[in-house]
């Protein structure tokens, strides 16, 4: 008689997001691999219920499953709660095993190895996790494998991280984004799917740890296996959250060219860095035929002075130029900013004047935060203040002030969004917030 395969549940914490609800792509990719290995597994996605009874309904949902395998995907902004739910899981199901993954274990594993937490998975891709499933967890088993924290005998072993990777073993399983679909949103620009191309990014900001993913090695995927994805996928718009899309030129040539060779009918968003956009003007063209429209550009700021704080590599000459190129190639740019908690009523006041002065619709606006795991964590760690998990979402602020109160910092930032917000309501609203000619209300 073979091993009793394990039976699986998925958990995509909720968290406040008023501006975006996306698929969660991480746990699909987990779903295709227990899909091919014949294991019952679903999506328990908190996105899609209401904030009131969390903890009920997920209790129900594994009495009613007969789950015995839980898997968290664990962000900065849900440590506490996931360590909570755990902590309340296992006094109801005491036999049941936790898992937690993700972006925040992949980084900062050491925070989830607490007593009820079974197996830490911080390893690049799914390779371990297959033989994990294939083969079973018990001890003897996951001391061959690589990237996990697991206890033995009440003691936790940290196995050391596995090779990068370039890609993916399995498909996703996109059942829960199909189903999620009336849920889904980005604020004012409809429902997207996600991709992914490419694994961490090549440079080294220092508030991000983006760049520290897959062992802090830059990867990207198969081209081809990019393009049959999104032609497979039965929804017409399509975000790369690869940390910078377009990066190589001639692989963002080669992708475009084969989207219109294919004659494929998709709407695209993606993540550029402005010297790219700066410098590549004559790609720009193409991408906008292809089906590009939203590109998130990490401006971060308007001073040479904090960009290269940031280690940006990138200048104000740069990020203008980058504005004025995808504006004349009829590509939205949506401009990313990082507030730093240095910031002066001056630098407020010019943040708004640059902004309207480029012509800027779309703004996202973010609070510096040194994120665990970032360079930016090491430098400013003595400095924290009120750094609980939930206030990391750069919404928030986790370093005091150096040029105004607090109280008064935080109405300076939402001023910032009362001002420009109601002009992208309003432009969309009236279908004219992807026109980049135009500029006002109308």
């Amino acid at each position: 008689m073979g091993r009793k395969k394990p039976r699986v549940l998925l958990i995509r914490p909720k968290y406040t997001s008023l501006v975006a609800n996306l698929e969660p792509l991480g746990l699909e990719y987990l779903a295709g691999l227990a899909k091919e290995l014949k294991i019952n597994c679903r999506i328990h996605d908190e996105f899609q219920y209401p904030w009131a009874m969390r903890l009920y309904r997920l209790v129900r949902r594994i009495e009613h499953g007969k789950f015995d395998f839980i898997g968290f995907n664990a962000n900065a902004n849900t440590v506490d709660i996931i360590i909570k739910r755990a902590r309340q899981l296992k006094q109801r199901f005491p036999n049941i095993t936790i898992m937690v993954g993700g972006p925040e274990a992949e980084l900062n594993y050491k925070e989830f190895c607490t007593d009820d937490i079974d197996i830490v998975y911080y390893d690049n891709g799914l390779m371990t996790l297959k033989k994990m499933w294939s083969e079973g967890y018990t001890s003897d088993k996951l001391r061959d494998l690589s990237g996990i924290c697991y206890k033995e005998n009440g003691k936790w072993i940290i196995k050391e991280k596995g090779a990068p990777v370039c890609g993916f073993i399995t498909k996703p399983d996109r059942t829960a984004f199909y189903k999620g679909l009336k849920n889904n949103y980005i604020f004012m620009k409809g429902k997207f799917a996600l991709s992914k191309a490419s694994f961490s990014c090549p440079y080294n900001c220092t508030f991000c740890y983006c760049t520290k993913m897959n062992s802090g090695e830059y990867t990207e995927r198969d081209l081809m296996e990019v393009v049959d994805e999104i032609e497979e996928l039965k929804h017409d718009k399509i975000w790369f959250v690869d940390d910078t899309f377009f990066f190589d030129k001639e692989r963002v040539r080669a992708f475009c060219n084969e989207v219109l060779r294919r004659g494929l009918k998709k709407q695209f968003m993606a993540y550029a860095r402005a010297d790219f956009l700066a410098a590549n003007p004559d790609i720009l063209p193409l991408a906008y035929k292809a089906g590009f429209r939203d590109i998130m550009v990490g401006l971060e700021a308007i001073s040479d002075e904090t960009l290269d704080e940031y280690n940006k590599q990138t200048s104000r000459n740069e990020n203008i130029m980058a504005i004025k190129n995808l504006r004349d190639a009829g590509l939205v740019c949506n401009g990313l900013f990082v507030i730093n908690y240095t910031a002066t009523r001056d630098d407020f006041r010019k943040l708004l004047q640059f902004v309207k002065g480029n012509n800027l619709l779309w703004v996202v606006f973010g609070i510096f935060t040194p994120y665990k795991g970032t360079d930016a964590y090491d430098e400013y760690k003595d400095k924290l203040i009120h750094f609980k998990s939930w206030r990391l979402d750069g919404t928030h602020l986790t370093l005091k002030p150096t040029n105004m109160s607090s109280v008064e910092f935080m109405l300076r930032y939402y001023w910032l969004h009362a001002v420009t917000y109601p002009k992208i309501i309003v432009r969309a609203m009236l279908g004219t917030a992807y026109d980049t000619k135009k500029k006002g209300w109308f």
